[in-house]
């Protein structure tokens, strides 16, 4: 805006306060833009309403090993050994010759967040967008002005 030079037959309050100033610069801004046929865009924030996760359910594969253990009853029981020890590591020997194990793969459901749904209000006008990540409070939105057709 070089060059510019407005008269207007508005005064311009500075006393008024800093937020009321700003705005009649503001206003003039756009304005000026309207009379020369540009569009003003500026960046303000609107106040976040709500914000709802938008979550997918993806299966994860998992493999472990399943043991099937050898019925107690069908065991083979030999004569006692001569000490505890020896007569437990038989035993334990002869139930893991019955044991069978075998790997398994299976699919476990996970989630995980993929966007947001979010519902914002600036200046009363309520709307909602999808966002890749959570804005908090505020959101930063931009906002345009052009003369109508």
């Amino acid at each position: 805006m070089m060059g510019l030079i407005l008269r207007l037959p508005i005064p311009l309050r500075k006393r008024a306060g800093p937020m009321r100033y700003a705005m009649q610069m503001l206003v003039l801004v756009c304005v000026w833009c309207v009379m020369h046929g540009a569009a003003a865009a500026f960046r303000s924030y609107a106040t976040v309403v709500d914000v709802q996760p938008i979550v997918e359910t993806y299966y994860e594969p998992v493999t472990h090993t399943v043991c099937s253990e050898p019925d107690a009853a069908a065991r083979e029981f030999t004569p006692v050994a001569t000490t505890i020890g020896e007569d437990i590591r038989s035993q334990m020997r002869l139930w893991q010759s019955h044991r069978s194990c075998r790997t398994v793969t299976e699919s476990e459901p996970r989630e995980r967040v993929t966007a947001y749904r979010v519902t914002y209000r600036y200046r009363g006008h309520t709307a909602t967008t999808q966002l890749s990540y959570d804005p908090g409070h505020r959101l930063p939105v931009n906002v345009s002005l052009s003369p109508l057709p």
